[in-house]
């Protein structure tokens, strides 16, 4: 917007320049112009007297006559007779037929032709060609002045025109700046409501919006903490009562009863667990900074190593080394828990999991892939939807990879499935780097 205010003001004064300098400089070259045509006129008037006369003395007089001129002035003086044989300038031919013609400018000099007539025809033509050397240095003087007083005129132009463009400007940077905390997740940003009435309106009309999705997700938090308790006092409840049943019964089928039940209270504890998880990553406010996604996999591969080895499998890791991300401080370690789950399931015992990050220009690819059976294409497209399992009723509750795509979006990334090159799925996600 800046360049565009600069841009039309300096076009709007260029064209401006253009109307008043451009019509003056070429009225004052035409009238130098026919200043010097018109001398060389008046001076042919007075040359016409003399040619009809044919006395000695008029002769002589117009010799001396010619001689001073054309010492004086530099010009030249031609008197051509009307009998005149071989006369090809057009110009002297026209005059000697009865013509009058104009003048005629070549690119150093001005031709006059003026008929002389006696007795009602034409018996000569007076012809003074005056160089105009001069007159064509003053007119490319006064080409120059102008030009170097427009140029002078249009740097005065940019330099005000930058000046008045940063002055509107600035506001609306300092509105883009907090819009941007805002979007960052800094829902305590609020921007000056001084200036320009417009700018001021529009700094309201975003404090406003920021304070009224603070207060809404604060009402979201407070849920999601009174629901966390809500929830998990009856399910402790009911766990505490079923342990109660199953030590005071001495009933196998009872017992077996009792076992299924908890398994369920254990997977409905899970699922709760999850889908607080997941209103949390829906709710969070907190900026983004600068992470150390190789700190971050270090601390996740100790965390996880010993399951992969209990496991049979072994989880590789390629890194770059520093690797910056920008993303909430927390969520990566969720995204990776997430994953890396997801995969130690499915992958065989025997197998590798491959764990890899790489820069590539203004993003981070991390990518995490496992030799396990994959998924289909069909069953890709659903992978991220909630509550929805690629496994066996029972295993899982469905909720793991939407909370990595709801963690991974909100910090302006992506992530997507891909089948793995010899077999498995292959998460890829695309972080934003931090430079």
């Amino acid at each position: 917007m800046k360049l565009r205010l600069v841009a039309s003001y300096v076009v709007l004064v260029a064209i401006a320049l253009a109307l008043f300098t451009v019509p003056v400089a070429a009225s004052s070259a035409s009238i130098l112009r026919s200043t010097l045509a018109q001398t060389a006129e008046r001076e042919a008037r007075l040359f016409a007297p003399l040619v009809v006369r044919t006395d000695p003395a008029a002769r002589q007089s117009i010799v001396d006559r010619t001689r001073d001129f054309e010492s004086a002035t530099g010009s030249q003086v031609r008197l051509i007779s009307a009998g005149t044989a071989g006369v090809q300038d057009a110009q002297v031919s026209q005059a000697l037929s009865g013509g009058d013609p104009a003048a005629v400018w070549s690119a150093d000099a001005v031709s006059v032709v003026l008929p002389v007539k006696s007795g009602g025809r034409t018996v000569a033509a007076v012809q003074i060609i005056s160089p105009a050397a001069e007159v064509n240095a003053q007119i490319a003087q006064i080409w120059q002045f102008r030009l170097l007083v427009g140029a002078g005129v249009l740097l005065a132009a940019t330099a005000i025109a930058v000046l008045i463009a940063s002055t509107i400007a600035r506001p609306l940077k300092r509105l883009d700046a907090v819009a941007r905390r805002i979007g960052d997740g800094d829902y305590s940003a609020r921007a000056e409501t001084k200036g320009a009435p417009e700018i001021a309106t529009l700094a309201r009309t975003l404090n406003n919006s920021a304070r009224q999705t603070e207060a809404l997700l604060g009402s979201q938090r407070a849920f999601v903490a009174d629901a966390s308790h809500q929830l998990r006092t009856p399910l402790a409840a009911i766990r505490l009562t079923l342990d109660n049943i199953r030590d005071t019964s001495d009933d196998p089928q009872l017992s077996e009863r009792i076992a299924t039940v908890d398994a369920e209270i254990h997977r409905m504890g899970r699922m709760v667990e999850g889908l607080l998880t997941l209103a949390r990553a829906e709710s969070a406010t907190t900026a983004a900074q600068c992470v150390d996604l190789a700190e971050v996999v270090d601390a996740r591969k100790s965390t996880w190593s010993a399951a992969m080895d209990d496991a049979g499998v072994t989880l590789h890791v390629d890194l770059e080394r520093p690797c910056k991300i920008t993303a909430t401080p927390g969520a990566m370690e969720q995204v990776l828990d997430n994953i890396l789950s997801n995969a130690l399931t499915a992958a065989p015992a025997g197998s590798t999991v491959v764990l890899r990050a790489r820069s590539h220009g203004p993003a981070v690819d991390l990518v995490i892939r496992d030799q396990g059976a994959g998924m289909t294409d069909e069953q890709r497209g659903r992978a991220f939807d909630r509550f929805w399992r690629a496994g066996p009723p029972g295993t899982g509750t469905g909720l793991g990879l939407a909370i990595v795509r709801q963690l991974v979006e909100h910090d302006a990334g992506s992530v997507e499935l891909r089948s793995a090159d010899g077999g498995g799925l292959e998460v890829r996600i695309s972080l934003r780097a931090n430079r």
